[in-house]
């Protein structure tokens, strides 16, 4: 953080400590609708400055505006990475799950912490990414319910390490729909990328 970042933050954080809940919400609306109207142009620094107010303003926020958040911020390839982590890890599925499908400002390593952290509904928004590596995948069939380990298995764009196949496989054997949904790949001819 540059030091006109500290002191706008310090100033930011004096004038909201008397800010009631739904000023809150209309500050971080403004300051949203003021990122996405010129995010094409913002340079990484200036990701950082939205990034350090953003998320001073989320700390006090609701479920139902940082879900609104999340929403929006989904599809911004160069969204704010602190805010869209931290909204990402959240318990509520409502708030992690647009970002943990969408979001490819979260790494794989971001992911995988995720992965091995959170339940079966963030697991399964995982898995409904259009892409997954296969340190992700890897994750999604050792902590996946069947439900979840079906859905990685049928997505086109998930990675499989040759390890991560093997075990896919073997949970086939007592899995039936696992089974069907393995076989439907190999008929259609278009068996999951192994790497």
């Amino acid at each position: 953080m540059t030091p006109d970042t500290q002191a706008l933050m310090v100033d930011l954080d004096a004038a909201l400590s008397t800010a009631s809940n739904s000023q809150y919400l209309a500050i971080l609306r403004g300051v949203t609708d003021l990122f996405l109207g010129g995010v094409v142009a913002y340079r990484d620094e200036h990701v950082a400055v939205f990034d350090d107010v953003m998320a001073a303003l989320i700390k006090k926020l609701d479920d139902a505006a940082l879900t609104e958040l999340s929403a929006r911020l989904a599809p911004i390839t160069n969204a704010p990475p602190n805010v869209s982590s931290a909204l990402a890890r959240h318990d509520n599925i409502a708030v992690s799950g647009p970002l943990l499908k969408n979001s490819s400002v979260l790494a794989d390593p971001a992911l995988a912490e995720i992965a091995a952290a959170k339940g079966q509904k963030h697991l399964a928004a995982i898995a409904a990414r259009a892409q997954i590596g296969d340190t992700i995948t890897d994750f999604l069939v050792d902590r996946a319910n069947a439900d979840v380990a079906r859905q990685a298995a049928c997505n086109p764009g998930a990675c499989f390490s040759e390890i991560g196949f093997v075990k896919l496989i073997n949970r086939a054997k007592t899995d039936r729909s696992l089974a069907e949904a393995i076989a439907m790949l190999k008929a259609e001819a278009t068996p999951p990328d192994l790497r």
